[in-house]
């Protein structure tokens, strides 16, 4: 039984604030108790036990706790309202017993270590540079006591305190292009193991062949924030044995899996810019820091499936900027939309926007991307390609899903019935001469024809800290989009200058949309495959029916962000989603009732 001071368990709810972030999330800012991490760990373990029908996704910080509302359908003030109230009734009934709870749920996690110089090219160099024997250097970093602060920088990289101070070491001052999957690291008073091959600036102290993230496994990650981590040190030669093991496994899968391909119903000829398989996002992982991820076009998705009579969740390419060049070698039924571009089939120029049918052995070429930056075509049936995390698409910073399309790659497609086929498709098909689509069309979601494009946003948790003047001119930027821009974020360039920096904060949640200020003084805009979590202060965050518009403009376009109140959030977005479900209710009437 635990005993209660009630007056303590009211002083300690109000130390933990909570506001809206954006037009889609809650933060809790446990800052002001006396353990923010702690509580933050603790709420996390509260909110996964009792499953509130109003979250979607829950991103642990340092000092603070994101959590992506659910909406399902309803009303976003209904949902805003509904959380808080609940949120009122967790922090006055929970928070007495959240170290209890933390300390009973955490697990503890016996990571494998090897140090020796040939896997870990920092070793001698940080012993050194502490002045510590290498000897000493390894017996205080095995025994310290390790506990997982939060996850994040990729799925299932932990950000570990605990490290003894007497090793605490900056960063490399040149960072590597390449740390190799499992390396061992410190930075500052942090250590962390890197699940895999990455670029990196931590100092490289061993090796570690456990594996911390694996998408075939329930759940995949290993590490969840708050869980304690102790070593147990492995000779090199154990850990070439370990390795070897699953070296071997890895390949035997390989071998089964190649055995099994089936031949591709489509080829790529050539694979343009970037072509990737891309679905709806994946949400409730973002925990283990797997960012959602999926299209970067939402709308446009869904349009193209309706289109063909998919599924509005099917996966279906995404083709960003120069479009691939493809070989069906089956009949389809096609249909791509976003922006705006030429293609044609078997050498003839063919619209888009509508449903296409084509005949077994046609070619279909996309050319570059005149007014936008992505289409999506969609294929009647959709793409056969395996289930992962709950979805099939492309998260291709992270190695999840399937790989981007290549050169003489190809696909294979999901079959569909014949007498499933809408009257006006079945229509197309049987077209013995002449166009094989129909003389209607739908308007893509959007259009990127504007010298300046207009992106709404909410002002962000630290615009405040901003001169007035300051403010003023971040608004009245005129940003134009970096060429280092990409699905994971939109870099800006503008003149936009504080007089005095900002400091770097303590990580929290990022969303898609968070206009993030580095030191640079060059804003990033999160894209669809963001971090998870970020340090640089938070000026704005794009309304959730702008991100179309987002994905639609390419590198030296031009934006300003255009600063707006939630209420309006809420009526832009209101309006976008009855726009999109009035023309997905016209196009599946169009096409006819099922057989």
């Amino acid at each position: 039984m635990v005993s209660v001071n009630k007056s303590q368990v009211k002083q300690v709810a109000t130390t933990i604030r909570y506001f809206d972030v954006g037009d889609s999330c809650l933060m809790l800012d446990c800052s002001q108790t006396s353990a923010p991490i702690k509580t933050v760990h603790a709420l996390t373990h509260i909110l996964f036990e009792n499953q509130p029908e109003w979250v979607l996704d829950i991103i642990p910080g340092i000092e603070t706790l994101l959590i992506r509302y659910h909406f399902k359908q309803r009303a976003p003030e209904e949902v805003r309202t509904l959380a808080k109230l609940e949120m009122d009734h967790l922090l006055q009934h929970f928070l007495p017993t959240l170290e209890i709870a933390s300390s009973i749920n955490n697990q503890i996690h016996t990571m494998r270590i090897c140090y020796d110089e040939r896997v870990a090219p920092d070793l001698v160099t940080s012993a050194a540079q502490c002045k510590l024997s290498t000897r000493e250097f390894i017996e205080l970093h095995k025994h310290s006591h390790f506990t997982v602060d939060i996850v994040g920088f990729m799925p299932g990289f932990a950000y570990c305190s605990g490290l003894n101070p007497q090793l605490k070491l900056p960063r490399l001052k040149s960072p590597r292009a390449a740390v190799p999957a499992g390396s061992v690291a410190i930075a500052g008073l942090q250590t962390a193991i890197y699940p895999q091959a990455t670029p990196g600036g931590w100092n490289l102290i061993g090796k570690c062949p456990d594996t911390l993230f694996d998408v075939n496994r329930n759940p995949p990650g290993l590490f969840m924030p708050g869980d304690h981590i102790q070593i147990k040190e492995i000779t090199f030669a154990e850990l070439r044995e370990i390795e070897a093991a699953v070296t071997t496994s890895k390949q035997k899968l390989a071998a089964v899996q190649g055995h099994e391909q089936k031949p591709f119903d489509l080829e790529i000829v050539n694979a343009g810019t970037l072509s990737t398989i891309q679905d709806f996002p994946r949400y409730g992982l973002m925990h283990w820091a797997v960012s959602p991820g999926g299209t970067a076009d939402q709308a446009a998705l869904q349009l193209a499936n309706a289109l063909v009579g998919n599924a509005l969740d099917a996966a279906a390419l995404e083709i960003t900027s120069i479009g691939p060049r493809l070989l069906f070698h089956r009949a389809a039924i096609i249909a791509w939309i976003g922006g705006s571009c030429k293609v044609r089939i078997n050498g003839q120029l063919t619209p888009g926007n509508r449903p296409v049918w084509i005949a077994a052995g046609s070619k279909v070429e996309f050319a570059e991307i005149e007014l936008g930056y992505r289409l999506i075509l969609a294929i009647r049936g959709g793409i056969d390609t395996p289930t992962i995390l709950d979805r099939k698409g492309s998260y291709l910073s992270a190695n999840i899903g399937p790989k981007r399309l290549q050169k003489g790659g190809g696909l294979k497609l999901l079959p569909y019935s014949q007498g499933e086929i809408e009257p006006a498709l079945r229509a197309l098909a049987k077209k013995s001469t002449g166009q094989h689509y129909p003389k209607w069309s739908i308007h893509s979601p959007y259009v990127a024809n504007k010298n300046i494009e207009m992106i709404d946003a909410l002002p962000g948790l630290h615009l405040q800290q901003l001169s007035k003047k300051e403010q003023a001119l971040f608004w009245q930027t005129v940003w134009t989009i970096s060429p280092q821009s990409n699905r994971m974020g939109m870099r800006l360039q503008g003149d936009f200058a504080l007089k005095t920096p900002f400091p770097e904060i303590a990580s929290q949640g990022m969303m898609l949309g968070t206009v993030q200020l580095p030191a640079s003084g060059e804003p990033i805009i999160m894209m669809a495959e963001h971090q998870t979590t970020g340090g640089y202060p938070r000026l704005a965050e794009v309304i959730r029916s702008a991100q179309t518009k987002l994905a639609q403009l390419k590198p030296g376009q031009q934006l300003r962000l255009n600063p707006v109140s939630l209420n309006e959030a809420d009526a832009i977005n209101l309006q976008a989603d009855e726009d999109l479900h009035t023309t997905i209710t016209a196009i599946q009437s169009a096409l006819g009732d099922k057989p």
